[in-house]
């Protein structure tokens, strides 16, 4: 008897285990539930303007059309046509000092007035060499060059004189990244995102050596398979020590900095917005390609047309950070110095000021310049070598 009343209490023991057990698995389910409920509801609201959000939405339908002109955020224009060897076509990287071009024979310096320093390394295929295939980056501080060499996934340090320091292998995607920056002891590499890929990198991280320390892929982004065009885009600088990241399909613009990564804005949707459905159905001559975008200390600027090429006109995109107000204009009209087209393809900072920086063939320059009513503009042609290289034009922001 006794035995079986043992027998028994243990029974009635197990049962009510298993009964709270049970219990306290249901509230977990119920309390993960309602977090995973209470997180998409978030991520619903995020991306729209939810009060109290510092995540900026830009919706094309409240753009304000109006004529951007060069005085409006420009206060002065600096010529430069680099001496020495032709670098037509090249990469440009800047520093306080000086400037870095690319060129078939190699990475040449130069002073803010565009004549020669010293080559950096040499072009080859032996150690401490490079190919037509890089890209650059300069650390101030320690003084070092580094140079992305993408066909062999590989960085290369040199010093400001052009000695070889070291080489290393990076551990990045396997995928060519088209950007690329030191910030702050570490390496930042930028994907375009290529048409038709699906998960595209957005961005990777490494140290200086090469160890991959963190990176990002487009999740939500998915293509039928196919061969599809590409909508490749390019942002022009770093602001402080931050990059923008971002790709033509995708809602958010992410700042990324040694802090980690923050939500900056959301691209609202509109009747031109590039998607995936409209590229595997050729539908996208008239959706929006933006060829740059940049962060300056006062606005953001997007330059962008339809991909239709039959439409030319470039679009000027300003968010005004102080009024929180979006602008476009049709073009960006030079009432100060008579330029043509100034399409940016560098932002930087010297001495605290901010520029952007754009090159010209010296032939569209003498052409509009000549051409000019304003006998002062026309002074500007007497500055240019018609033979020499390619001018860089950069135009100092306002403060």
């Amino acid at each position: 008897m006794d035995a079986d009343y043992q027998w028994y209490e243990i029974y009635v023991i197990c049962v009510i285990r298993v009964l709270i057990f049970t219990l306290i698995h249901f509230f977990i389910l119920l309390h993960m539930k309602k977090v995973i409920l209470s997180f998409v509801l978030f991520s619903f609201y995020s991306c729209h303007n939810q009060p109290g959000s510092n995540i900026m939405i830009w919706n094309y339908d409240d753009f304000i059309k109006r004529e951007v002109k060069m005085s409006d955020i420009a206060d002065e224009m600096v010529i430069i046509q680099p001496d020495s060897i032709d670098y037509q076509g090249s990469l440009r990287v800047h520093s306080s000092f000086f400037f870095l071009v690319g060129t078939e024979q190699g990475i040449l310096r130069y002073n803010n007035e565009g004549h020669l320093i010293n080559k950096i390394g040499s072009v080859g295929q032996g150690p401490g060499e490079y190919l037509k295939f890089y890209d650059m980056a300069i650390n101030e501080i320690d003084q070092i060059i580094y140079v992305y060499c993408l066909d062999k996934s590989k960085v290369l340090s040199f010093t400001y004189e052009g000695d070889f320091l070291s080489e290393h292998s990076l551990q990045l995607p396997d995928v060519w990244a088209w950007k690329f920056y030191y910030l702050n002891n570490k390496l930042y590499f930028y994907y375009r995102g290529e048409g038709g890929g699906s998960q595209p990198y957005m961005y990777a991280i490494t140290d200086t050596v090469g160890n991959l320390l963190s990176s990002k892929r487009d999740e939500s982004l998915f293509f039928t398979p196919g061969n599809y065009p590409s909508f490749n885009s390019l942002h022009l600088g770093c602001l402080g020590d931050t990059m923008l990241v971002w790709n033509q399909y995708s809602d958010t613009i992410y700042r990324i900095s040694e802090k980690g990564e923050e939500v900056v804005a959301i691209w609202g949707k509109w009747n031109r917005r590039l998607t995936p459905a409209k590229v595997v159905n050729n539908e996208y001559s008239q959706c929006m390609v933006i060829a740059t975008i940049t962060e300056t200390k006062h606005y953001f600027l997007c330059v962008w047309r339809p991909f239709d090429f039959k439409d030319i006109q470039w679009n000027y995109c300003f968010y005004d950070k102080a009024s929180g107000k979006l602008f476009n204009s049709e073009g960006l009209t030079d009432d100060l110095w008579g330029l043509p087209l100034f399409f940016p393809y560098n932002y930087f900072v010297i001495d605290g000021r901010e520029y952007l920086e754009a090159p010209y063939q010296p032939y569209k320059l003498l052409d509009a310049w000549l051409s000019s009513d304003d006998p002062e503009i026309r002074k500007l042609a007497d500055r240019i070598d018609e033979e020499g290289n390619n001018v860089l034009i950069r135009i100092r922001l306002k403060k």
